[in-house]
C-alpha cells in the first residue's frame, strides 16, 4: 500500500489511471455525513483456481482517521469473500505494520508475514465465507 504516491502524500497521476482502468480493481468512495472522505480499493484475480482478493489501498482524509472506518470496511470485506487475502505494507511504516497485524489477528485470521522485496511486507491469510442468521453463524468451506 502506499505505492501509489510521492514523498508528500500526492497520488501519481499515472498510477491512479492504471488504478482507475485495472479490470481486476472494485473502487469505492468512502462517504460520512454525505460528503467525500477518501476511497478504497479491491482488486480480484483467479490464480490457478484459488481466488485472491487485495486491499490494494484504502485512504481516509486525516479528519476521518482513528474512527474504527477502515476497521469497518476491512472487516465486512474480509467476512463477504473466500480465498486469500494479501496485502503489501512498507516495511518503514511501522505504525501500518502494528494496525494490519493487530486487526488481521482480533478479526480471527492466522497470517502469513513474507519478504516481498526490498521495501515492502507481504501479509496472506485465508479468508471463507460467513452466513449470519438470527442465532446460528455458519461457516461454508468451499
Amino acid at each position: 500500500m502506499g505505492t501509489q504516491i510521492d514523498i508528500e502524500g500526492n497520488y501519481l497521476s499515472e498510477d491512479v489511471k492504471e488504478m482507475l482502468t485495472d479490470k481486476y480493481n472494485e473502487i469505492y468512495c468512502i462517504i460520512e455525513d454525505n460528503r467525500p472522505i477518501g476511497f478504497v480499493v479491491f482488486s480480484y484475480f483467479d490464480n490457478s483456481g484459488v481466488n485472491e482478493c487485495y486491499i490494494s489501498e484504502i485512504f481516509l482524509l486525516e479528519t476521518s482517521r482513528k474512527k474504527g472506518i477502515s476497521e469497518k470496511i476491512c472487516t465486512d470485506f474480509w467476512k463477504t469473500h473466500n480465498g486469500i487475502c494479501k496485502l503489501h505494507i512498507l516495511k518503514e511504516n511501522q505504525l501500518a505494520i502494528t494496525y494490519w497485524e493487530k486487526l488481521i489477528l482480533k478479526s480471527g485470521y492466522d497470517y502469513e508475514k513474507k519478504d516481498h522485496g526490498e521495501q515492502m511486507w507481504s501479509y496472506e491469510f485465508m479468508l471463507s465465507y460467513f452466513l449470519h442468521t438470527d442465532s446460528f453463524l455458519f461457516r461454508i468451506s468451499i
